[in-house]
């Protein structure tokens, strides 16, 4: 059984929130390294453009996550483990 760990995205509450798959690694280690590393630029992005909207296509990228998606709740990542089935 082999198993992957997958990073995850998240922003919004209740019913305005969204959840998006960004990539997945073969070592947990390197997921929460990831999900870390698109974190903090996640909360850099945000200090420096309060107005972001990820449908902008001239917006900042986080090179960590280019579909990042933020609102006034800021952006969370996290890590899930998976089987991987052949």
């Amino acid at each position: 059984m082999t198993k992957i760990w997958i990073v995850e995205g998240t922003t919004g509450v209740y019913s305005d929130a969204s959840y998006w798959t960004v990539c997945a690694y073969k070592t947990k280690e390197q997921a929460e390294e990831h999900a870390r590393n698109a974190m903090l630029r996640g909360k850099e992005i945000q200090k420096a453009n309060p107005g972001y909207n990820h449908w902008d296509e001239n917006r900042v990228r986080n090179e960590f996550d280019p579909e990042m998606r933020l609102d006034y709740t800021g952006t969370e990542y996290y890590t899930v483990e998976c089987v991987l089935r052949d």
